[in-house]
């Protein structure tokens, strides 16, 4: 009997450390956090590594942003969310933090300290900006001839460094990416970085709270070990 319960308990803790195959769902492609097209990203790479800890692997699925946190029940979980979308289930400590700012070259001089002193720029955002970035900021550019929304944000870049508008409202993140990638535009010259917006936190939501740990565990880990800023480094310098 001394050894069957043994035996039993070894089964038993096995099983709880097993292995799984999960499949979260994503928004549609978002360089350089999550690249549909070839499975990777900084925000998919520091997640498959988190889970890989436990010795999970990763399947993703891509679905329209607006399907995130709907759709989410039916996987064992979803990435790109916080509790602010209204979702129910295990969160995970945070992940990765998406910050705008208004982005100017060093050599204008260009001061902006606040939303309001966006008033009146040459400004060229991302697409639907006013609708992410909050009523201040919508309210500031409302009738501004000189702002323009693009969803092609290299060419925010471009114009930037070319001197064709004053400011660029971009994640710095996404800002560095693409500007690895212009070819025909100098992209030396420096840049100010005017922290108006506020960050936003996101984390993984799982269905199964032991999951939940098992990718907590593994996050810590990257950060300790510097693995985290690894992977987020070789997407933008």
């Amino acid at each position: 009997m001394k050894y069957f319960s043994l035996a039993l308990i070894l089964v038993l803790s096995t099983a709880a450390v097993q292995a799984e195959e999960l499949t979260l769902i994503a928004g549609l492609s978002l360089p350089p956090y999550v690249i549909q097209e070839s499975n990777s990203g900084m925000e998919y790479d520091v997640i498959k590594e988190a889970l890989a800890f436990k010795g999970h692997t990763l399947v993703m699925k891509y679905v329209p942003f607006a399907r995130v946190s709907v759709d989410y029940p039916k996987y064992d979980g979803a990435i790109t969310i916080n509790e602010s979308s209204g979702a129910k289930g295990n969160y995970s400590d945070q992940v990765i933090t998406y910050q705008n700012y208004a982005v100017t070259l060093k050599s204008k001089g260009i001061n902006i300290n606040s939303i309001a002193d966006l008033k009146n720029k040459k400004i060229i955002a991302f697409q639907n900006a006013t609708k992410y970035l909050g009523d201040e900021f919508a309210e500031v550019v409302k009738g501004n001839a000189k702002y323009r929304e693009l969803g092609q944000q290299v060419k925010q870049v471009k114009l930037l460094y070319s001197g064709r508008t004053d400011v660029v409202v971009s994640d710095i993140n996404i800002f560095k990416y693409f500007r690895k990638s212009v070819t025909d535009v100098d992209t030396t010259a420096e840049i100010t970085l005017h922290e108006i917006f506020d960050g936003v936190a996101y984390k993984v939501l799982f269905n199964d709270a032991a999951l939940r740990d098992d990718f907590n565990a593994g996050l810590k880990s990257l950060k300790d070990s510097g693995r985290y800023d690894e992977i987020v480094n070789s997407y933008i310098k």
